[in-house]
């Protein structure tokens, strides 16, 4: 069964008091909202991938998801990544047991040519994903003739490759029905709680990172963008994807992050002044700039505070209106 994922996922902080006070806050907010609750259930998920990281290369990603004795072998193909809003396609099956049957996923979702039987036999394990899941399906919209349904859950586990392990703990907003924009919205009022960040990789995209054991170093200057005539979308496209990656490598440490989202910002503040018609009100851009400019800035408390997630929020909404 052919699907398209549309969701946001917002990652809590690990400081344990923080933590436990925002998935507190979180949860009490989305229970006032008209909801049908999924108690938390076990989920194991198991991510297969050749020995020249062959489905990598194609983009897609293979798992098979356990939960009670009810198996399902999913393959996710190329789609994109708008600021940490996930649109990507995937694939279902149905199995009776935790084994991999490639080909019972549709012929037309290979490259021509391939050999299904020879890639079955490269597979092996590279990780796994063991967490609880808590669900809400959530109706939600800023227009209250015209809601939305989206599918809230809290993930709390760990990501696995061999003695190496990576924390889970997280929400993540899934468009079920209805507007993007509402999605954003609730991530915009969830923010009012502090302690969250938008993730832009995906469990899956995690556990590889942590197999490689580093971060990616591929990036397109922001300067040799903007210098460039380039549309509103592309621009914004650019300096939200600069601003998750450098978020990344300061939150790991690595100290140029942070010259490099001063960068970021700066050019936000460039855009927004540039298209003072159509950009949203963001405010809060000289508060973040002072907050980062700060000789003892620290990165968890920076990247996690209410304002930094309002700031890529907004947009990321003013991206999706010109797409």
């Amino acid at each position: 069964m052919r699907s398209v994922e549309v969701e946001l996922k917002l990652s809590v902080k690990t400081d344990l008091f923080v933590k436990t006070k925002v998935i507190a806050a979180v949860r009490n907010r989305l229970f006032q909202l008209p909801n049908h609750y999924t108690s938390p259930q076990h989920l194991t998920n198991i991510y297969f991938e050749t020995p020249d990281n062959q489905l990598r290369r194609w983009d897609m990603g293979l798992r098979i998801r356990g939960f009670g004795e009810q198996y399902e072998m999913t393959m996710k193909t190329a789609g994109k990544v708008i600021a940490g809003l996930h649109q990507r396609p995937e694939f279902n099956v149905p199995l009776q047991q935790p084994k991999l049957d490639l080909a019972r996923f549709p012929a037309d979702i290979w490259p021509e040519k391939s050999n299904l039987a020879q890639l079955q036999a490269d597979l092996a394990e590279m990780f796994s994903t063991n967490f609880s899941r808590e669900k809400w399906l959530v109706t939600y919209g800023l227009n209250e003739k015209n809601q939305s349904e989206i599918e809230v859950v809290l993930d709390q586990g760990e990501i696995r490759s061999g003695e190496k392990s990576s924390p889970i703990c997280e929400f993540e907003l899934e468009l079920k029905t209805g507007q993007i924009s509402d999605v954003l919205a609730l991530a915009d009022e969830l923010a009012l709680q502090g302690g969250l960040r938008l993730e832009n990789k995906s469990k899956a995209a995690r556990g590889y990172a942590l197999v490689k054991g580093k971060l990616s170093t591929e990036l397109t200057q922001l300067s040799e963008i903007t210098q460039e005539q380039q549309p509103l979308s592309v621009l914004l496209t650019h300096i939200l994807h600069q601003w998750q990656e450098q978020e990344e490598r300061w939150l790991a440490g690595i100290s140029t992050g942070k010259t490099e989202l001063a960068q970021v910002l700066a050019c936000a503040e460039m855009v927004v002044d540039k298209q003072e018609k159509t950009a949203p009100a963001l405010i809060l851009l000289p508060a973040l700039k002072e907050a980062l400019s700060a000789t003892d800035a620290d990165a968890q408390e920076v990247c996690y505070r209410t304002e930094w997630l309002q700031c890529k929020l907004a947009l990321t909404q003013w991206l999706i209106a010109h797409h």
